[in-house]
């Protein structure tokens, strides 16, 4: 991936951004050049990247800093966790509109000026948000997550608990971010999950099934470094405490007395591989339960070559070429009454 040249940026763009993208890094050195090319080919939108280095030790600032783009402003985090280093960089915010990318996922081509056009043509809604899909550490797509086939408001979900996509597929009018106090430090991760659920108790928000994040599953982001009963933790104290805020106007957290985690819970931890493998597999039986045989051992097939030391890759490419694809369930009606013409069938 290609950045502008400096002369490319019209100098327009350099003035007054519409977009501001915060960039939380830590030991990001691996990928930041990546993320940063992934957002800076967007020339048409005027935006600006504010990277928060929150403690690397790794040589990242030092990647940000030989990328010759005006655009891009490096600052120092507090190094207190990731909601704290999201607010410093909504504190240094210039736009009228926040959108989020970590230092080792890619944008998709074209994501912030579709977004900010679809948020200038819809001005009663606060935020729009997208799918997304992973890719492996060297950047190839693992999976495309299952977030909506359908363009749809998705408010009322978000009221009931229910995150379907990544806050990092959102673009979200900044004075609702600063409306909502931005991201809550009690959070050591999930802090994504609460500001989408407060999101919504704040305003509308709208759904558009595009994939526009690329999620990078590799060893020492958190999700593979925090254990699992942690993360769950954390997403269930979200969630409990939105049902806080509909039942009695406020949550715990508000009131000052949150659940306490006193030390990290022990618990499993996966490795990316583990994850990935985890992914590929899933993908496989899913398709072979839409009876799309092909596709499920072409799936199979990869996993294997990609894991061949995981013995369950070998198990499942065996059992998705012997197993029989399901029968589509019988339906009398629908096999004796004949539809009528130019009838569109429902998904």
């Amino acid at each position: 991936m290609q950045y502008p040249s400096p002369a490319s940026v019209n100098s327009a763009l350099l003035k007054q951004p519409i977009v501001s993208i915060i960039m939380p890094m830590r030991n990001a050195g691996a990928f930041v050049d990546r993320a940063l090319a992934s957002i800076l080919q967007e020339c048409e939108i005027p935006l600006e990247v504010v990277v928060v280095d929150d403690g690397s030790t790794d040589g990242s600032t030092n990647r940000v800093g030989e990328i010759a783009d005006p655009r891009i402003r490096l600052i120092s985090g507090p190094q207190q966790g990731i909601a704290a280093a999201l607010n410093a960089g909504l504190a240094q915010a210039k736009g009228d509109i926040f959108m989020r990318c970590d230092a080792d996922d890619l944008y998709a081509s074209g994501r912030i000026q579709q977004q900010v056009m679809w948020l200038m043509n819809h001005p009663d809604f606060v935020a729009t948000c997208s799918s997304y899909a992973a890719i492996a550490p060297a950047g190839w797509e693992v999976i495309s997550f299952p977030c909506g086939s359908k363009a749809e408001e998705i408010t009322k979900e978000l009221q009931q608990g229910v995150t379907r996509t990544h806050l990092c597929t959102y673009a979200i009018r900044m004075p609702a971010i600063q409306a909502l106090g931005g991201f809550r430090p009690y959070f050591g991760t999930a802090e994504d999950i609460d500001l989408q659920l407060r999101l919504a108790e704040f305003g509308r928000v709208w759904y558009n099934p595009t994939t526009s994040y690329y999620y990078r599953l590799h060893s020492t982001s958190i999700t593979h470094t925090q254990s699992l009963p942690e993360q769950e933790f954390f997403k269930s104290a979200a969630q409990e405490f939105q049902r806080q805020r509909l039942t009695r106007g406020s949550d715990d957290l508000q009131r000052g007395c949150p659940p306490v985690l006193t030390a990290p819970l022990p618990g499993p931890v996966f490795s990316s591989e583990e994850h990935i493998h985890g992914l590929l597999l899933g993908s496989a039986w899913s398709k072979h339960a839409e009876g799309r045989k092909f596709q499920a051992l072409k799936i199979g097939l990869r996993t294997t070559m990609t894991y061949p030391t995981y013995l369950e890759s070998w198990r499942s490419l065996l059992l998705l070429l012997l197993k029989p694809v399901p029968k589509p369930a019988y339906s009398p009606v629908k096999d004796l009454v004949a539809e009528p013409c130019g009838a569109k069938r429902s998904p």
